[in-house]
């Protein structure tokens, strides 16, 4: 059974934490490092939400259409944003197994990895309905920041592999 079955769900669940944690003051700073405008899709159910990640600008996000123009775009399956986004699915993998599909510079599309570091914690929050102590959340922040660094390392040896003159 698929985790959402509508786009209001979506907005409700993920949306709902992915506007907190871009908003809140404490993690502009790394939303804002992404540098442009992205939009991440649902396509079953079907869903848009469209953040606005520049440097020294508010950020924005915006559920549906929107007339902001991504810059690149994330498209998936409802499930597996949930996955992505709760830290359980690497994004290499899923777009080598076409779990994801990614338009756009690849440089941006990976600027996305580290924002789970600040969502997942946040976004397990909210799908147990509890809440647990900062020192729990900070606990898991620093576990997710380490098996971010190590995705961005295969996938920056990836890009250079593809990059490299075929002889």
């Amino acid at each position: 059974m698929a985790h959402f079955s509508s786009a209001d769900e979506i907005y409700a669940s993920l949306g709902a934490c992915l506007k907190a944690a871009a908003t809140d003051p404490d993690n502009a700073r790394e939303f804002q490092r992404v540098g442009t405008i992205v939009r991440l899709e649902t396509v079953a159910p079907k869903a848009q939400i469209t953040m606005k990640l520049e440097a020294d600008q508010p950020i924005e996000v915006e559920f549906g259409e929107s007339k902001l123009r991504p810059a690149a775009i994330l498209a998936m399956p409802g499930d597996t944003a949930q996955g992505f986004w709760l830290g359980e699915i690497n994004i290499i993998t899923a777009l080598a197994q076409s779990k994801m599909k990614a338009q756009g510079p690849v440089a941006v599309i990976l600027k996305l990895v580290p924002l789970v570091n600040v969502v997942a914690p946040l976004y397990r929050l909210q799908q147990q309905g509890g809440a647990v102590s900062e020192e729990v959340v900070e606990e898991e922040i620093v576990a997710e920041e380490e098996v971010v660094a190590e995705e961005e390392v295969v996938a920056e040896e990836e890009i250079a592999a593809e990059e490299a003159p075929q002889s």
